[in-house]
């Protein structure tokens, strides 16, 4: 299953606000916080499987956000509850990097 299209950010009907908390919650940890992209309002709407059900990920999906500027995000698609808790976020990084003498 393929699906591509585009959209404009001025046609956003959630606040980014409302994404954001819609976003975090206890299904969903970000030790360091967390980026949210708001370049898009594409709406998958093509059926996939019965026809008429509209469209959901299926674990597994592999899923590509792209940007010429910013290269690609890929993500393969799993259950919140079946991926281990993030302990290692962005200010653990940045640590371990300014101890190797990196940054």
């Amino acid at each position: 299953f393929s699906l591509e299209g585009a959209s404009s950010m001025a046609e956003i009907s959630r606040s980014p606000e409302e994404l954001v908390k819609a976003a975090m919650g206890p299904h969903h940890q970000y030790p360091d916080g967390l980026a949210l992209y708001l370049g898009t309002m594409f709406v998958p709407s093509k059926d996939r499987g019965e026809k008429g059900k509209g469209f959901t990920h299926k674990v597994g999906d592999i899923v590509t956000i792209s940007s010429e500027k910013l290269g690609a995000l890929v993500n393969r698609v799993r259950l919140s509850p079946d991926c281990p808790h993030w302990t290692y976020g962005a200010s653990h990084l940045m640590r371990d990097l300014a101890r190797a003498g990196l940054i």
